[in-house]
Parts: structure tokens; sequence; C-alpha cells
């Protein structure tokens, strides 16, 4: 008789500091259940991987749950994989962090379920050839991925049945290739349809594998999944079809089947992911037309024969795309080296080392069908990681407060980053002088957590979402949009959101141009590479030569660190030969995660303003100081200046995608003071910044 072997794989995962909430939610729709129904079917086995943010939430929330996973594995109905502890995308972290989180998970693993795992689920499987040899030093002896990796390295369908070996510097790792039709196929369509695909791999041999490997949360967090799963019994029902058919159609973990089985060849993938992944990678633009023309080979059934030469862009191409991203990653990799010299490899401050590595957690990272980098939550939680085990690392080493100057973001130009007791600071010289990141570390809160608004490929199909969620066959299927109107909050950024960026403005310009990006700025300041000098300790001055509709004005931008306290001088010169008239307008932004929060607000010289909330759009005229309170994080921010000024407030939304539909997401409000300034030539003026955080109280 004919036979093949099914490999079902399932990978549980929640983010770092995710809410509570969604946590619980995911428990309740999707882990628990799935248990629930694979539990009254012993005949099935399988492979489960649970990252080590959810196991630790799990255990401290429904230990009964892991009891249970353990009198699973003892059964021997599923095998338990592997993987970086707090899920970072391995490929770009240091080799001895990869290795250090994989033999955390597993001890993890083998303290808790008694199960010592030989397989890895690959975050994302994003895949880089050097991978090999890391993975294979930690204990690691197979992967999985998906088969558009193979089908990149020519390989065909008909050939993907089983593992194949690959190495690097002679460490063999062997992988799996994961079934992209089954992907698509389960849980959406009837179980049926998954055993007739897969009844046309039987043969006589019997030693051909079928690899569905997916996120678990389709299995009832993804919008009207519960229903079709659970409630419909799709996975009871599907599980009922594997029993009827295991005569030829043999349920096995991959542990099992490894065993048993040899590799199918040797093979080298090239970098890449999933092959979704390809097109999220890339700029809007060119992801709008990578998607037009895959769709095209599709309708023309011409997909399959030109697949092995499609490939979009790779995951790191998310650094290129989104410089927040690239800011937290190379921070992190920052700490990352500090803290490896300050151990020498020892082993010393493991509290450190777990802060730093849950700060590498992938899903604010990137972007694509969820939320990811857009959410300001997941973002404010790597910062928060970050900073807590970077404060405590610098007492340990006894670090004193001052001025340092090296490259964070690694692009080849130097960084100013100042530091006391209370605030963390880092401005950028070589784009505007502009501070990119203020930490008030008594909270471990960045203050610019920021996300400029960017144009993305799926935004054209915004105006054609439907303004309510039904029932729909899997997430790539149709546009939702989970509010009206959100065309209009289609506005693309020409600059980051960052804070103390130098705007000039010609006198007619008006708050919503502004709000929209419907100007000009009249000046080179905001993009411009400025030279930089530390005068003396604790302050550094910016300076830059540039140009305001054609005039020639030299800006110094002086900064003093205090312990609670940073002021910014500007000194404004005309170096022309013909008066200037203008407006300058310094843009700050702050990030407080509550556009519409009672417990995060702004007042004005102390009296709360009629329109209060972060998301307030307002001009408020002749004040001299603006002030943020945030309850929740126990802290207010205090900005004033050494004269009155005209306040212009607007709230940055974007409008990204989810897995539930179309999503306007509050980023950030923007402070810009405006001072109408008339210079004629040789003339100058100067204006001071006092910026103040402080304990709420």
């Amino acid at each position: 008789m004919k036979t093949v072997n099914f490999l079902f794989g399932i990978h549980n995962h929640q983010p770092v500091g995710n809410f509570d909430f969604v946590f619980e939610e995911a428990y309740q729709k999707s882990y628990k259940p799935f248990i629930d129904v694979l539990e009254q079917h012993p005949g099935i086995s399988m492979s489960l991987h649970y990252s080590g943010c959810l196991l630790e939430w799990l255990e401290d929330h429904h230990p009964e749950y892991m009891d249970r996973i353990a009198d699973l594995v003892d059964r021997g109905n599923i095998e338990l994989m592997s993987g970086g502890f707090y899920e970072p995308i391995l490929a770009v972290i240091p080799d001895e962090d990869k290795i250090g989180q994989i033999r955390k998970l597993n001890r993890y693993i083998k303290d808790r379920f008694r199960y010592d795992a030989e397989g890895l689920w690959l975050t994302e499987r994003v895949w880089e050839p050097h991978l090999a040899k890391p993975l294979n030093e930690a204990g690691i002896k197979y992967i999985t991925v998906d088969d558009a990796h193979f089908i990149s390295a020519g390989k065909r369908d008909r050939e993907l049945t089983g593992y194949f070996h690959t190495e690097e510097q002679g460490k063999i790792l062997d992988i799996f290739p994961i079934k992209q039709q089954l992907r698509y196929l389960i849980p959406f369509e009837d179980p049926q349809a998954s055993v007739d695909f897969m009844r046309k791999y039987a043969t006589e041999a019997g030693d051909n594998a079928v690899v569905m490997a997916d996120d678990g949360e389709k299995f009832g967090v993804w919008p009207g999944t519960y229903g079709t799963v659970y409630e419909e019994q799709w996975l009871d029902r599907f599980f009922t079809a594997l029993e009827e058919n295991s005569e030829w159609l043999k349920t096995q973990t991959f542990s099992d089947y490894y065993h048993e089985n040899s590799a199918k060849g040797r093979v080298y993938l090239p970098t890449g992911s999933y092959f979704e992944m390809g097109e999220w990678t890339l700029p809007a633009h060119m992801g709008a037309k990578f998607e037009r023309w895959v769709h095209h080979l599709d309708e023309n059934g011409e997909l399959e024969e030109y697949q092995p030469f499609i490939k979009g862009g790779i995951w790191r191409n998310f650094f290129a795309k989104y410089e927040e991203s690239n800011w937290i990653h190379k921070r992190v990799l920052g700490q990352l080296e500090k803290y490896h010299t300050a151990t020498d490899g020892t082993g010393k401050y493991p509290e450190i080392r777990d802060e730093l590595w849950r700060a590498t957690c992938n899903c604010a990272y990137w972007h694509g069908i969820f939320g990811g980098l857009y959410l300001p939550h997941l973002r404010d939680a790597l910062y928060k990681k970050l900073l807590a085990g970077e404060s405590e690392l610098a007492k340990q080493q006894g670090e004193n407060h001052r001025w340092e100057f090296t490259d964070v973001d690694r692009d080849g130009n130097d960084e100013a980053i100042g530091r006391s007791d209370t605030l963390q600071m880092f401005w950028k010289p070589s784009a505007g002088a502009a501070l990119v990141e203020l930490d008030y570390l008594p909270a471990d809160f960045n203050l610019i957590n920021t996300l400029r608004r960017y144009k993305e490929s799926y935004h054209s199909k915004v105006t054609e979402a439907q303004s309510e969620q039904g029932a729909s066959s899997n997430i790539h299927d149709r546009p939702v949009a989970k509010e009206a109107d959100l065309e209009k909050y289609l506005v693309y950024d020409w600059h980051p959101r960052q804070s103390f960026l130098d705007h000039f403005l010609d006198p007619g310009v008006q708050l919503e141009q502004v709000a929209q990006n419907e100007y000009e700025d009249a000046g080179d300041f905001v993009l411009g590479k400025w030279t930089m000098e530390e005068t003396d300790e604790g302050t550094v001055t910016f300076h830059r030569r540039g140009r305001v509709n054609g005039q020639t004005l030299v800006v110094q931008k002086t900064v003093t660190l205090e312990d609670k306290t940073l002021q910014v001088r500007y000194n404004l010169e005309n170096t022309g030969n013909d008066p200037l008239e203008t407006v300058f307008a310094p843009e700050c932004n702050f990030s407080l995660l509550g556009g519409e929060s009672d417990d995060r607000y702004f007042t004005l010289d102390g009296e709360r303003p009629e329109a209060f909330y972060m998301n307030a759009k307002a001009e408020n005229p002749n004040v001299r100081s603006v002030e943020i309170a945030n309850e929740w994080d126990n802290f207010r921010l205090a900005l004033s200046a050494d004269r009155r000024f005209d306040l212009w407030r607007f709230p940055v939304h974007t409008v990204s995608m989810s897995e539930s539909g179309f999503e306007r997401v509050y980023q950030s409000s923007v402070i810009m003071p405006r001072f109408a300034l008339q210079l004629d030539p040789g003339k100058q003026e100067s204006i001071q910044f006092t910026l103040k955080v402080t304990p709420f109280q």
C-alpha cells in the first residue's frame, strides 16, 4: 500500500510587552482549545513550539496548561521544538546570543517538560546560510523553513518530501521544507482538501513526508477562525480525518521521522523567508509591482513554473525601509557588545543579559500582515527592556555620566550621547542635529518612541476596504477597514518624527498645511548635516551654515544636560546680503502611547486647555510653557522658552495593516513653537529652550 507521513507543527508566540488581555485572549481562543481537541485524539502525533516569552506567561497565569503539555509529551503525542528564547530573528543577533538563547530554551524544555529538544522553530523562517554553524553548536539537529527557500535553490515540488542536509564550515544542519499550499488549505478549506492534497505524495516506499508548520494563532485568533476551527469543529474533523486515513496517512513528529528516515540529499539555500515576506520587505512602490506581477502570473497559470526565479527582498531590508527599526536594533547590538565585553564570556549578570535578550524579540522590528513595528506599545517594550539592562550594566561597570561620541546606528557618522542620573539623550548631527532618543531613566521610558508616516504598498487598497469585519477564508483575502474614512489619514512624512527638528516657514503657512505635509520648508536644516563639538563638560554645540529662502543663515544649537533638565540654546545669524523674514519653528515629537487617554494630557502655562488630549490639533497663541503629564508612568515633561511663542500641536497617525484589517494608530504628538524672525544682514537672534522631566507628583 502506498503511504505518506504527515508532519504537523504549530508555533505559538506572543511578543514581549504585548497586553496581558491579548495573551489571555490567545490562550482562551487558540492555545487551550487546540490542546482540548488534541487530547481527544491520542492517535495524532505532532510537534509544538512555544516561545520563551509565552512560556513565562503561561507558567505565571496557567500552570495547569503547562502540566497538560507535559502529559502529552509523556504520552508520546507531541514533540517540543526549541528556538531563540525571546523569539529573535536569529540571523541578526551575535552568534553567542543565538546560541545562548537557544540553550536557555533547551534547558527550560528539559526542566519543565522532561524533554530533550532536537528541532528548532526558526523565527519567521528567516534563513541565512551562516546559521547552520551556530545552530549546530547549540545542539540543534534540524529546522523547518518554507518550500520557497528550496524552490529558490532550484528544487521542484516533487522533490520536497523529506529533509535535506546543509552545512556551514563543516557544521551539519538538516532542514525540512514546509508546503505553502498546505499553509493556505489549513484551516481555511474543508479537512478533506488537505487529505486529498497529501495523498498524491504517497508511495510504496512510504518514506515521503509532507510538512505543514505555521502559527498557532491561525487556529482561533485570526479573524473568523475561532468559529471555523472550534465552533464548527474544523480541528476535530481534521484530526478525525487523519485517524480515519491512518492506514496510509501517518502522523509523525519531526523527531520520529528524522530518526527513521534518511535525508533526501544536500542543499544550500539562499537567504530568504516565506514567500510573502519577500514582498513586505520591499519599498512601497516595488512591493506594489511585485504583488501585481505575482498576481498576473497566478492568473495565467504560470506562477509555479516561474516561482524559482521570483524573489522579493530579504528580512534585513526592514532596517533600510524603517530607520526606527534600525535604530533600536543597533542600540540593542551596542549594549550586547558592552555586556559581552564586561562579562568576558563568564556569564555574569544573567539578569542583565536576559533584559537585553528580551529586547531582541522580533515582532516590533518589522511590518507585514501584522501590526508589528507600527504598534507603539511593542516598540516601548523593547526600549523598556533595553534601558533596564543598559542602566543596570552601567551601574555594575561604574560608568561615569558624560558625553560620548560614537556611531550608534552604524551609518558611518557619530552620534552624541549624554547621560545623567535621570535623562539619557541621543543627538544625530548627520541628519538635522535632531534629538532621536530621550530616555527618562526612572521609568525606562523613551519619550521619542515615534514612527514617521510611511507609504505602504497596501495603502492603495484602503479606499476599497469594507468598513466591517466578516468571515474570511484567510487574512490575505480581502481588505477590511476598522473605521470609516481612513484614506484621509494617508499622509506621508519627508523627515523622521524626532525632536528639535529646525523648520523655517514662510509667514503664510498654516497649521493644517504642516500637519498634512502640504507645505515647503523654506530652510535646509531638518535633514542637513551639522558639525559638532564638545565645548565644555556637559555641553555640546552643533553648527550648520544653511539657507532659508536662498539666504545664508548660520544656526548654532548648544545643548546642555543637567540631571533632570536639558537646555537647548539657538543662535541664528543672517550672514547674507539681504534682510530675512521667516518663521522659526523647531519641531518636537513626544510619544506617550495614548492619544486619547485621561492619564496623559497637555497643560499650557500650568492650565489644562480645552483640547488637552495628546491627539489634539490646536493653535495656542502667546504660550511660555507647554507641559505633558503622564500619570500612568509617573512623570511630567515641560518645554519652556525664554520668551513667549505661538504654539502648534497636532498628532501623527499612521494607517497600517493588521490581521484584523486596516487601522489608524496614534504614534506621537507634534509640539511646534513658532517665532517670527526679522533679521537684517549681520544680525543675530538667540532663543533658549528648557526641557525638564520630573516625577508627576
